[in-house]
């Protein structure tokens, strides 16, 4: 990893934790949603979103990086 690339990750990790410490501070009232009642709800919520974001994603790239069967054929000169 260079310098650059973790001297990025370290200045996002200093702004989450930032902001983690000024919600804390802050003292704001969490609404949660129903999820939130229910036990390990964040868990299943999480691992719905992921399931989603790959099978749409697969989805999408598929259209737009896959090639016919016979795409480099047509390519190749003697």
């Amino acid at each position: 990893m260079s310098r650059r690339t973790a001297a990025g990750l370290g200045g996002v990790a200093a702004a989450l934790a930032a902001l983690d410490v000024l919600g804390f501070w802050s003292g704001a009232e969490h609404h949660g949603g129903i999820w939130n009642s229910v036990p390990l709800g964040d868990l299943a919520l999480g691992v719905l979103g992921a399931g989603v974001l790959v099978w749409f994603s697969k989805r999408i790239l598929k259209r737009l990086l896959s090639r016919p069967e016979n795409y480099y054929e047509g390519s190749r000169r003697p």
